[in-house]
């Protein structure tokens, strides 16, 4: 039996078998990294072809595959078509780029551009599809993170946004803000909590991050006044300007307004009260000593703007359309003539 261990007497055998395990273990590498570029290829055709249409060859794409002008070159091309609004194109462009051969890292990015093409033209499904291609190959992509949950929010299942959420805090540290916003929608939006329940939770969200103040007190003073009035931070005032104004006058608290400058010359401005003579800001000034003539053809109109770029909008939100920063809004006052309603009988 000795004679089948020959280790133990040859020295070379040793260096052999060491040599065999080396060529086994290299093979199974390179066949592994070959099966999973094939893998990968495979996964990004089918992609694809789920958007292909039936006269898929248009003369963009065709271009693409046939000219020799470099990457960088189409890609500057679908940007700047992506900035004129032709989403159509720019995203041709992008299918034609994705199925050349290119650096892993090269479809990674074309991907993402693509993702976040059909994401402003408004193909939600299949912006989450790109993003979801992109996190099968690289699961550490914050940008694709970001734009899954924004998809998730528009398509109300912030239960899902909240789970992208957390394995977005694995990768990098967030303000936190973002996640009570999507823990705050989630309840606003859970059919089987009452009024109550999601003022309750409005609240203690409120006095314990001091975070949301427009989306927190927007909801209160739509549903619940007194209670919006009982736990009012006056310091919202001017943000929340435009939910003031447009509040009934029995669901105003005179007590509060009394006591706080810029609420005297809101609603003196508006005519509920008479507390103030005069206001620093143009508009409130200007309604004020309009109503001591007794002219009520003037009002306030509102727009918004992002605290963070600066963005105008003429209706409220919560999260800015155009950077994705929550709670940045300000209320922007403007004059306007007053519409009155003319109810005719047509008999």
């Amino acid at each position: 039996m000795n004679t089948f261990f020959i280790e133990f007497r040859d020295p070379l055998f040793g260096v052999i078998v060491f040599f065999s395990l080396l060529f086994v273990i290299s093979f199974l590498s390179y066949w592994w990294g070959r099966h999973k570029a094939t893998k990968e290829t495979k996964e990004l055709e089918n992609f694809l072809g789920q958007f292909d249409e039936p006269s898929s060859e248009t003369s963009i794409a065709s271009q693409v595959d046939e000219n020799t002008t470099t990457n960088e070159t189409w890609l500057l091309l679908a940007q700047g078509l992506e900035h004129q609004g032709n989403f159509e194109k720019s995203i041709e462009i992008y299918h034609a780029l994705l199925r050349k051969k290119n650096d892993k890292l090269v479809q990674k990015e074309i991907l993402l551009k693509l993702g976040r093409d059909y994401f402003k033209a408004g193909f939600l499904e299949r912006s989450r599809q790109s993003f979801l291609q992109i996190l099968q190959n690289h699961p550490r992509t914050p940008q694709a993170l970001h734009h899954l949950i924004l998809i998730y929010e528009h398509l109300q299942q912030f239960g899902d946004a909240l789970d992208v959420m957390e394995s977005l805090n694995e990768i990098e540290k967030s303000s936190g803000c973002e996640k009570l916003y999507l823990e705050a929608r989630l309840m606003l939006t859970n059919p089987k909590a009452s009024v109550d329940e999601k003022a309750a939770f409005l609240i203690d969200l409120y006095t314990q991050n001091s975070k949301l103040g427009y989306l927190v007190f927007e909801y209160l003073f739509t549903h619940r006044p007194a209670l919006a009035w009982s736990h009012f931070d006056q310091s919202l005032s001017p943000r929340l300007a435009d939910i003031l104004w447009r509040l009934s006058p029995e669901n105003i608290d005179l007590d509060i307004i009394a006591g706080n400058g810029f609420l005297r010359e809101l609603f003196s401005a508006k005519g509920v009260c008479d507390l103030s003579q005069s206001s620093a800001i143009f508009e409130l000034d200007t309604l004020i000593t309009l109503r001591k003539c007794d002219n009520n053809k003037v009002t306030l109109q509102f727009e918004y703007v992002c605290g963070g770029c600066h963005h105008l909008s003429f209706f409220p939100f919560h999260r800015c359309g155009q950077c994705h920063a929550i709670d940045t809004i300000e209320s922007v006052m403007s004059l306007e003539k007053e519409r009155f309603e003319d109810y005719n009988s047509f008999q």
